[in-house]
């Protein structure tokens, strides 16, 4: 299994926001930057917004996508990758499957895949 750092810091996060390159799916939008390091480290950013639901709900959405991630980490060398979840993405639908499917589509128009 590959190292993958999770990403904590605001600094961080917004300099990914500014700095990364942007792709969206029906569920999640990715934000990926190349990292610097030359060790194959991966780092990995969550963002669920308020406006999404309650703290179980958001909490769900961040379940699924760090299950998602670890089933492709293997494919992905040295990228700094922030996924965020649509506002306006139905959460009843936010299954496993559906969002491994468009993880793996997004992943796939990045060309990381």
């Amino acid at each position: 299994m590959k190292k993958t750092i999770i990403i904590k810091k605001n600094y961080e996060f917004q300099y990914f926001f500014k700095k990364g390159t942007f792709y969206s799916g029906n569920y999640i939008e990715i934000y990926i930057h190349e990292n610097k390091m030359k060790d194959n480290i991966n780092k990995l950013g969550i963002v669920v917004s308020r406006k999404v639901g309650k703290s179980v709900i958001r909490n769900k959405i961040k379940r699924l996508i760090r299950e998602s991630y670890s089933k492709v980490e293997e494919n992905i060398n040295n990228k700094n990758i922030i996924i965020s979840w649509k506002k306006n993405s139905n959460v009843k639908n936010a299954t496993y499957y559906n969002v491994l499917n468009d993880l793996m589509n997004v992943l796939k128009k990045a060309q990381i895949i």
